[in-house]
């Protein structure tokens, strides 16, 4: 009998409820892969009728381990999603024990890997580690244990987040590649900011280039303000030594603020930002995107502050531009009348005279079309 013919008789002593004879069926096929895909398939068939010991002990009998895990991983997560657990904690672990006994090093690490996701999904928080732990490249390593540090940190286990953090630092070290490593400790440095773990943040932001520090002590000093501690997150920001650096910690922190609504805090911040025209062009930024998101106080506020370090600029052609760009932007949002009278405390009369028509013309257009409602 032909491995088509044989599946197929499979097929009917399924739908019949026949799994014994099922089995016996597909032991007798001879090719090792159609086996493995008949015994897989009973094995599915048995956990869709809800014999989740019965699909354990048939997908054991798959012969090849990449299969096998895969069948079991898959039972697992059924498992867990009936509320079976006890048949999901013996299927994860079958399926981690089959893992391992992949002869491909890549097919190993990428079901491992699979497998160290979905116990952590699962909330098998050791068992994910202990998975993670046994794959060998150690840039996925690191990636498999910073993904479950990241679940305990959502689950509010704090001791096992921090061991699984310290062990993808440990996995980072390893890598031999240089842009891979640094990714790595890149992404360590980010997730344990976001976790408030700031000593292994600032361990890894140490193997980590300047640029690369800047933008997670960033981070860092975010994580700072939004839990109310402004001041120290502030006084940090301004010991950094570059001015150039300083300021674009400063704005960045202030961008984060703004885009998780935290207003007083984002203006607070860009109002530390030593340079006039920078500071200017963050209030105008910020400005224009709380108009636009309804917050008219704020943004009130905000264009008023970005006037006032426009009027600081020393240079006089910088302050005319800074002037002309926060008159345009009122008069975009239809704030005309507050955008001549910024237009014309513009110095340079060709920037004066064409933003002032300019904001006519916007006018004009305004009217027109309020006539048109009129009508």
């Amino acid at each position: 009998m032909g491995c088509s013919v044989k599946l197929r008789e499979i097929t009917k002593l399924l739908e019949a409820g026949q799994f014994d004879l099922a089995i016996q069926v597909a032991q007798k096929i001879e090719d090792k892969s159609v086996r493995s895909q008949a015994i897989r398939e009973i094995a599915d068939a048995l956990l869709k009728a809800g014999q989740f010991d019965l699909a354990i002990q048939v997908a054991q009998k798959i012969e090849d381990a990449k299969d096998r895990s895969g069948a079991l991983w898959e039972i697992a997560e059924e498992s867990v999603k009936v509320g079976q657990m006890d048949w999901a904690d013996k299927a994860f672990n079958l399926a981690f024990q089959a893992a391992q006994e992949i002869e491909d090093s890549w097919d190993r690490l990428w079901v491992l890997r699979g497998i160290a996701d979905a116990l952590s999904e699962a909330g098998q928080f050791d068992l994910a580690i202990q998975a993670a732990q046994e794959i060998e490249d150690a840039r996925i390593r690191s990636q498999a244990l910073v993904k479950i540090a990241e679940a305990l940190v959502k689950a509010g286990q704090m001791d096992w987040a921090d061991k699984a953090f310290n062990l993808a630092y440990q996995a980072a070290q390893e890598i031999e590649n240089p842009w891979a490593r640094w990714w790595a400790l890149r992404e360590i440095a980010d997730a344990s900011a976001k976790a408030e773990q700031f000593d292994l943040a600032i361990q890894a932001d140490q193997e980590i280039d300047a640029k690369s520090l800047l933008r997670v002590l960033r981070e860092i000093l975010k994580v700072l303000a939004e839990a109310s501690q402004s001041d120290p997150a502030t006084q940090a920001a301004q010991e950094i030594e570059d001015t150039s650096d300083r300021w674009e910690t400063l704005r960045g922190i202030a961008d984060d603020l703004l885009k998780a609504g935290q207003f007083d805090l984002a203006i607070q911040f860009t109002q530390k930002i030593e340079d006039a025209k920078v500071r200017s062009e963050t209030l105008r930024e910020i400005a224009d995107a709380l108009l636009k998101a309804g917050q008219m106080d704020w943004a009130n506020q905000a264009f008023n502050l970005a006037i006032q370090a426009a009027q600081e600029i020393e240079d006089a052609w910088d302050r005319s531009w800074a002037l002309r760009e926060i008159a345009k932007a009122l008069a975009e949002v239809g704030q005309l009348e507050r955008a001549v009278e910024v237009a014309e405390t513009i110095e340079d009369d060709h920037l004066r005279s064409q933003t002032l028509a300019a904001i006519k013309a916007a006018k004009r257009g305004d009217e027109g079309i309020q006539e048109a409602k009129a009508k």
